[in-house]
């Protein structure tokens, strides 16, 4: 690789770094632990076409095994921000929904993240325009 390909390479990892860094801190001023965050998140955001996402569904979106999954949604159930219900077609399947309030958090957070996002999401996209084409260099 050429000394150009690392320094995109480093500029990319860099900005990510930056957002992520932001959404942390954005997260524990809320009240919440990042991962928390990414839970109501990944709620909200699961494309289910009707139906909430599962636990499984939930441990792939954040990478987490099973029973981890599990006791985070036990601690988010305790702040009342989710509830579990079991799925209609399948009764063995449990489904993970926001309260109101897990909403209403969500909402702010993600207003925020989108300001945010607003305003460093070029320096993010430039970083990976410019690796883009490092990346096909090195193939």
């Amino acid at each position: 690789m050429e000394k150009h390909q690392y320094q995109s390479l480093a500029e990319f990892r860099y900005q990510i770094r930056l957002f992520v860094h932001f959404s942390e801190r954005a997260a524990r001023e809320a009240g919440l632990e990042p991962q928390h965050h990414q839970l109501l998140l990944a709620v909200k955001g699961f494309d289910s076409h009707g139906d909430g996402p599962t636990v499984g569904d939930l441990a792939d979106r954040l990478q987490l095994r099973h029973n981890s999954t599990v006791e985070l949604i036990d601690r988010m159930e305790e702040r009342h921000m989710v509830h579990r219900r079991t799925r209609e077609a399948d009764k063995r399947q449990v489904i993970v929904e926001l309260t109101k309030t897990g909403e209403n958090l969500l909402e702010a957070l993600s207003k925020e993240h989108l300001s945010e996002i607003s305003q460093t999401g070029p320096l993010l996209v430039s970083a990976l325009q410019r690796l883009i084409p490092a990346m096909e260099l090195s193939r």
